[in-house]
C-alpha cells in the first residue's frame, strides 16, 4: 500500500518531464509523431487518436479538422490514425513507414466511403512507386482507378492519368505514358485548376524528352512554368524549372541547365527534400559532363546516390551509376565497371517481367476505360483537440511555473517587437524623408537573441508588404522566407507560443489598430481590405474578437481619447 503512492508520483513525474521538455522547450526532431503512433498502437482509443490528431494540427498538417466522440467506432479511429501517419510519413519521405501505415489502413476501410478508399489506395500507389516497387504502383492504381472513374470528377481523372503515366515512364515505357498524359491533359483542360495543370504539362515535358522530342518537351516545361507562376508556389516553380534544366541538358545547352540547377540545388537541400535535391544533382552531373568538367560530374553523381541509398530511390541511383560509367570507363576502367554492375542489378529489379505484364494490361485496359486516376494532392483534413491532464507534485509544479513565466516574458518581448515594429514602420509610411530607421529596440538576450529578432523582423515585414488588399496565408509567408510551412509554423510557434496562422493575423490586426487612429478619413472597409481581409464582416468579427470591440468603436474611443 505504501509503495503504490510513491509509484504514481514517480510515474507523474515523468510524464510532466516529458510534457515539458516536448511542449516548453520545443525540442522536437520528429519523435512526437512516432511516439504518439506508438501510443496508440498500444492502446488505441478515443484519447491516444485525439492527441494524435492534435499534433497534425499544431503542425498545421491538414486542412480539415478529424473529430471523433464517444460513439466513433474503434476501427474508424484506426483506419484513419493510420491514413495520416501514412500521409505524413510520405511527405517526410519515410516510405517503408508510410507503407506500412496505408496498408494497416487499408485492412480497416471495406465499409469506409469510396473517395477515403480511393485516397487510401492512391498513396499506396505513390508510395510505392517512390520505392520502384511497379508492380504494386500499378496493382494499387488500378483498384484506385475503379473507383474514381465512378465519379466522373475530370479533376480526379486527370490527376490519376498524370500519376499512371509517371509510373509508366519511371518502368521505363515512355512511349505507353504519352497516350496517358495526353489524356490526362484533355481532361485537366475541363477545370481550372491551374496547380494540376501546370503538374501535368511538368509530367508530358518529361515523357516527350525521353522519346527524343525535347523541343516539344521544352513547350511543355514552359507552358508549365508559366502555369505555376500564376499559383504563386515557389517550390513547385523550382521542381518546373528542375525539369527544365534537364530538358536543356537534352538539348545540350550545358549552360544555361548549369545555371538553372545552381539556383535549384541551394533551395533543396535548404527545404530537406532529398528525393528532388538527388533529381537535380543528376541532372548537374550530365550538364557537368556535358561542359567537360568530369571531375564536378563526378562530385555530383555520388552525391546523388548517396542520397538516393539513404532514402531508398533505386531508380535515381541507377540513372546516376549509369552516368558515371560512361564518365569513367576509360580513365578508369576497373571503378567505371562497378557502377555498371550495380547498374545492372538495379535495372534488373526495377524492369521485371510481372511489372512488363501489368504495363501490358494497362495498356489493353486505356483503349475501354477512360483509365486511372492518381492522387496528386490529397484532401487535407485538419482537427484541433488536445488534452494532455497533467498534475504533478510541488516540483512539476515549479518547474512549469518557471517555464510558463520564462515563455510569457519571451512572448511579451515578441508582443512588443511586433508593437515598435508595427509602429515604426507606419511611422515612416508617413514621414516626408521616407524611412528613418529609428534606435533598435533593447531586448534581453535571454529572451529573445538576434537571430530570433531578426527572424521577426523578417517575418512582419514580408506579412505587411504581402497583405496590401489580398489575403495572406502560410504557405506563401513559408515562401517568401525561403522555408517549409511546418517550418515557419514550429520556430513562430516556439518564439511566440501561437501557430504562424495565428500570428500573421495578430500582424495583421496589429497593423489595422494603428490605421484605425492614424488615418482617421480612411473608411474602415478600406482599412480591412489594406490589412489583408477578404470582406467587411470577416475585418470586424475578426477584429471585435480579439479587441474587443468593434473597429468603429475602437477608432471613436480611442480616438478621442
Amino acid at each position: 500500500m505504501t509503495n503504490h503512492p510513491v509509484k504514481k508520483i514517480f510515474l507523474l513525474l515523468t510524464l510532466v518531464f516529458s510534457v515539458v521538455s516536448v511542449h516548453v522547450l520545443g525540442q522536437k526532431k520528429g519523435e512526437p509523431i512516432d511516439t504518439l503512433l506508438e501510443r496508440f498502437d498500444h492502446k488505441p482509443g478515443l484519447k491516444t487518436a485525439q492527441a494524435f490528431f492534435a499534433y497534425m494540427d499544431r503542425e498545421e498538417f491538414m486542412d480539415e479538422p478529424v473529430v471523433f466522440t464517444s460513439a466513433t467506432p474503434l476501427d474508424t479511429m484506426k483506419a484513419l490514425v493510420w491514413y495520416w501517419a501514412g500521409e505524413w510519413y510520405y511527405d517526410e519521405q519515410e516510405y517503408a513507414l508510410a507503407e506500412k501505415n496505408l496498408l494497416r489502413a487499408l485492412e480497416l476501410m471495406e465499409y469506409a466511403d469510396e473517395k477515403s478508399i480511393s485516397d487510401n489506395l492512391a498513396m499506396l500507389g505513390l508510395t510505392y512507386m517512390r520505392q520502384s516497387k511497379y508492380d504494386e504502383a500499378l496493382h494499387y492504381m488500378r483498384r484506385c482507378y475503379q473507383l474514381d472513374s465512378k465519379s466522373g470528377d475530370p479533376d480526379r481523372i486527370s490527376s490519376s492519368l498524370n500519376t499512371i503515366a509517371g509510373t509508366l515512364l519511371a518502368a521505363g515505357n515512355p512511349k505507353e505514358a504519352e497516350g496517358y498524359i495526353l489524356k490526362a491533359i484533355t481532361y485537366a483542360k475541363q477545370v481550372n485548376n491551374p496547380s494540376r495543370m501546370a503538374v501535368i504539362y511538368g509530367m508530358a515535358s518529361e515523357i516527350e524528352t525521353q522519346l527524343d522530342k525535347s523541343e516539344q518537351g521544352l513547350l511543355y516545361a514552359d507552358s508549365a512554368c508559366m502555369v505555376e507562376a500564376t499559383t504563386g508556389n515557389q517550390y513547385k516553380m523550382i521542381v518546373r524549372q528542375t525539369q527544365k534544366a534537364s530538358i536543356l541538358v537534352g538539348l545540350e545547352r550545358y549552360e544555361e541547365a548549369e545555371r538553372i540547377l545552381a539556383e535549384v540545388i541551394p533551395y533543396f537541400r535548404q527545404i530537406g527534400d532529398q528525393l528532388s535535391l538527388a533529381i537535380a544533382l543528376n541532372k548537374r552531373g550530365r550538364a557537368a559532363r556535358g561542359m567537360k568538367q568530369t571531375d564536378k560530374a563526378v562530385e555530383y553523381l555520388n552525391e546523388a546516390i548517396a542520397i538516393c541509398q539513404r532514402i531508398g530511390n533505386p531508380y535515381n541511383e541507377a540513372y546516376a551509376r549509369r552516368a558515371i560509367y560512361e564518365i569513367m570507363y576509360k580513365s578508369n576502367p576497373e571503378a567505371a565497371h562497378v557502377h555498371l554492375e550495380r547498374y545492372h542489378q538495379i535495372k534488373d529489379s526495377l524492369y521485371s517481367h510481372a511489372t512488363s505484364e501489368q504495363l501490358a494490361r494497362f495498356n489493353a485496359e486505356f483503349g475501354r476505360d477512360e483509365l486511372e486516376k492518381e492522387k496528386e494532392q490529397l484532401t487535407r483534413r485538419n482537427h484541433r483537440l488536445i488534452a494532455f491532464g497533467v498534475i504533478g507534485g510541488m516540483v512539476a509544479l515549479i518547474i512549469i511555473t518557471a517555464a510558463i513565466i520564462w515563455f510569457r516574458k519571451r512572448q511579451s518581448k515578441t508582443n512588443e517587437l511586433l508593437n515598435n515594429m508595427m509602429t515604426e514602420l507606419n511611422e515612416a509610411r508617413h514621414s516626408p524623408s521616407g524611412a528613418e530607421e529609428s534606435a533598435p529596440t533593447e531586448e534581453p538576450e535571454e529572451y529573445l537573441t538576434q537571430e530570433d529578432k531578426q527572424f521577426l523582423k523578417k517575418l512582419i515585414l514580408s506579412v505587411t508588404q504581402m497583405m496590401d488588399h489580398q489575403a495572406v496565408t502560410v504557405t506563401q509567408i513559408a515562401d517568401k522566407m525561403c522555408m517549409s510551412p511546418k517550418t515557419l509554423n514550429r520556430r513562430v510557434k516556439y518564439l511566440t507560443g501561437e501557430g504562424a496562422k495565428r500570428y500573421i493575423m495578430r500582424i495583421q490586426l496589429e497593423q489595422a489598430r494603428i490605421m484605425l487612429l492614424q488615418d482617421l478619413d480612411i473608411p474602415i472597409v478600406e482599412v480591412g481590405n489594406c490589412c489583408g481581409f477578404e470582406d467587411h464582416s470577416s475585418f470586424t468579427r475578426t477584429f471585435t474578437q480579439n479587441v474587443g470591440m468593434s473597429p468603429s468603436d475602437y477608432r471613436m474611443s480611442r480616438g478621442q481619447a
